[in-house]
């Protein structure tokens, strides 16, 4: 059987479908065939056969031996041998075949260093364009790291479209080492389903989430050696050796991390409302500072349409009408706090 043939076959049964309720009566029988499905399940025949037919091909079923219309339930463990067994074998030679070439490849590297002058070792700055190898880059740098996977990014990321690089797939970049994992991110992520079902999954696997109301920019840097940064115009990547370079980025991480805020991936009212606040305090700031809707929106990482909207909602809890008007009423409250604390 090939890959395809099973890609064909039908859906495992699921509870409350006429293919389960077959398979449990085959369990439950000596033997079945159509006729006794009609009469003891109430079904129709074409349903008793489509059900049959689906779970022979799951090999869920089998003809009696000698007998051309009555089947027996199989285990669904020796089932699932009789369908993968060749694929299993298929996958572990192929996988073995890729290792093979890969240390072949790598086996060049002596040569090509000897040999090749037109370029340092490991460049300090290598950008990659193509969505496939920069897929790789990212899997190899998290896969070797060997004392700490430090990143940064948003819950809206930009790089999650279906045609390029997932960037944002961070825990599949992170490979098998999560241990080694600090997440960062944004206080808009703990109202975010998805995000919060991740976090839950690099907790259990014993890394470590925190929450800022502003983080820095899609940033991923393993053991203070190298950094990876986004291309500007393209799905692709920069990666960074340069040592003064990861330094300064790593600075502005860690000093990020060390204030921001532990996040188990739970959703609780308390801390929805803490969340909410500290969003709306940022909004206010940004709002003084003259910042516009769509760049308050970006550094939060909320939708634009959620930043307008709560723009508004605290203009009227204001009472104002402009963002001058604002700004005045704010300056206002701020000058009578500092005489109250004095």
């Amino acid at each position: 059987m090939s890959f395809d043939d099973i890609t064909d076959l039908p859906d495992v049964p699921q509870a409350g479908t006429a293919t389960s309720d077959v398979y449990t009566f085959a369990l439950r029988s000596e033997y079945i065939d159509i006729k006794r499905c009609v009469r003891d399940l109430g079904i129709s025949e074409a349903e008793a056969a489509a059900a049959i037919d689906d779970l022979v091909r799951l090999r869920l079923l089998h003809l009696v031996h000698g007998c051309t219309y009555a089947y027996v339930a199989v285990n669904p463990l020796s089932a699932s041998l009789q369908l993968l067994a060749v694929q299993d074998e298929a996958l572990r030679q192929r996988q073995h075949e890729l290792e093979r070439l890969r240390q072949q490849m790598h086996s060049l590297l002596p040569l090509y260093r000897e040999n090749f002058s037109g370029e340092p070792q490991h460049p300090h700055v290598q950008r990659v364009e193509d969505p496939r190898a920069a897929r790789g880059i990212l899997t190899t740098i998290t896969v070797e790291a060997k004392r700490e996977i430090l990143f940064s990014l948003s819950t809206q990321d930009p790089w999650e479209e279906p045609a390029d690089l997932d960037r944002g797939g961070w825990l599949r970049c992170a490979g098998t080492r999560s241990e080694l994992l600090r997440v960062l991110l944004p206080e808009a992520a703990r109202f975010d389903v998805r995000v919060r079902e991740r976090v839950e999954t690099v907790l259990g696997d014993g890394g470590q989430v925190r929450t800022a109301v502003s983080v820095p920019a899609w940033l991923l840097i393993v053991d203070a050696e190298v950094a990876v940064v986004p291309v500007e115009d393209g799905p692709g990547l920069s990666v960074v050796r340069e040592q003064s370079v990861v330094a300064a980025l790593r600075r502005t991480l860690t000093g990020a991390w060390d204030e921001a805020r532990p996040f188990d991936g739970s959703y609780d009212h308390d801390s929805a409302r803490s969340a909410s606040a500290l969003i709306d305090e940022a909004i206010l700031r940004m709002l003084l500072n003259g910042l516009e809707d769509k760049v308050i929106a970006r550094r939060l990482d909320i939708s634009l349409r959620t930043c307008q909207r709560r723009i508004a909602e605290l203009m009227d809890a204001l009472g104002a009408r402009t963002r001058l008007q604002a700004g005045y009423v704010l300056g206002q409250r701020g000058r009578e706090e500092e005489r109250r604390a004095a």
